[in-house]
């Protein structure tokens, strides 16, 4: 298929349009999100002193999310159209290095236009900001840029970026397989990341500036996984089948499981008998986006937010195996609508199955490809 033709152009740009149309629409919605915890956020902080706000617990995010919303407040315009237009922002800007990572491979620019046309419609991201007004895009735009400048060779700046997503939102540690094997196998010196904690500890200098207490502060990620006792919410990992009742030692558990197989993995990777090709680079990076989402415990229904619009790079730069992208937006689809009332009725089981399929064929393919592409060489 030639996705460049003056037609197919025109194509993208219309639906560009449409996106900027259907956000315009959802900007005056208000969901249980804006009224339970957002704006109830900004009004405490206007009668607070704004930056004054800081020294008192009362949201559940990182602070850098939180200085955002102060600005917001500061503005005295509508905080409801302001905090989805930042995130709004975010999704185009996630878009765009999703195009530049494919024009790597493709040297076509127009590739640009066809990721800011598809990522922001995807049903998940259209959905977060816009309806919604969360902010996964922006932890997301800043993970994608960071795995931008890793394929360009450019170490420490990928490194500031991902420290800059950590300090957003902890599902950074989603793409972490992808930069440890990036770091076992030389593309990123290991002390390059000590960056990222250090980023965290400048993000949160303000807030301790201004009266919290600074073991409060770095405990702030530890206190979100404690906020929702469960091991999952309405996400279809592996969790569904377990009692929730035993969720303490289940959690641990599970983030043991799950730091041992990436570890595991991650040295069977290193092995040098493995050529890379850029391909590989970018497969692992959309099985490391689903996978770990899928054996961690405590995932929400957003949670595969970066495994949606990593499927469309995948997808573009493989040229092939469609099926794999767009079943993973299915089930984020699916776990935003049981996210509402019709929780009760929709089953987490075929779900899961499909989400387990998917998982299969893309490692499948993968070591395929890595064995294919290692015995050539």
């Amino acid at each position: 298929m030639d996705y460049y033709t003056k037609k197919n152009n025109l194509i993208w740009t219309g639906l560009i349009i449409v996106g900027l149309i259907l956000k315009t629409i959802f900007l005056p919605v208000k969901t249980g999100d804006y009224v339970c915890f957002l704006e109830p956020w900004i009004s405490f902080i206007k009668s607070h002193g704004y930056f004054s706000s800081l020294k008192f617990n009362f949201y559940d995010y990182t602070p850098a999310y939180i200085y955002i919303l102060i600005l917001i407040a500061k503005t005295g315009l509508n905080p409801l159209f302001f905090i989805k237009l930042i995130s709004i922002i975010f999704e185009y800007i996630a878009a765009f290095f999703i195009g530049k990572i494919v024009v790597l491979k493709t040297q076509n620019k127009k590739d640009i236009l066809i990721c800011m046309a598809v990522v922001p419609l995807l049903p998940s991201v259209l959905l977060n900001s816009s309806y919604l007004s969360q902010c996964d895009s922006i932890y997301a735009a800043f993970t994608i840029i960071s795995f931008y400048f890793a394929l360009k060779n450019r170490q420490l700046l990928s490194i500031l970026f991902l420290g800059i997503a950590f300090a957003f939102k902890m599902q950074t540690a989603f793409i972490l397989p992808l930069f440890l094997v990036l770091m076992l196998r030389g593309k990123i010196r290991w002390y390059y990341f000590l960056a990222v904690p250090i980023i965290f500890i400048i993000s949160i200098l303000p807030t301790w500036f201004y009266g919290r207490t600074f073991s409060d502060l770095l405990n702030v990620y530890i206190s979100q996984t404690n906020r929702y006792p469960f091991l999952t919410l309405n996400f279809p990992n592996i969790y569904i089948w377990l009692n929730n009742e035993w969720y303490q030692p289940i959690k641990f558990g599970g983030i043991l499981f799950t730091a041992i197989i990436t570890f595991v993995f991650g040295l069977i990777l290193s092995n040098k008998k493995y050529n890379f090709s850029f391909e590989h680079w970018i497969r692992l990076a959309f099985l490391s986006a689903i996978i770990i989402p899928f054996v961690l415990p405590g995932m929400h229904e957003r949670y595969l937010y970066l495994g949606d619009i990593m499927g469309v790079m995948y997808f573009l730069v493989l040229r092939k195996n469609i099926h794999l992208p767009i079943g993973i937006v299915l089930i984020s689809f699916y776990s935003y609508i049981r996210c509402s009332r019709f929780n009760e009725i929709l089953p987490m089981s075929p779900a899961f199955a499909v989400y387990l399929l998917i998982i299969i064929l893309t490692t499948d393919e993968f070591i395929k490809s890595l064995k294919h592409e290692s015995a050539i060489n």
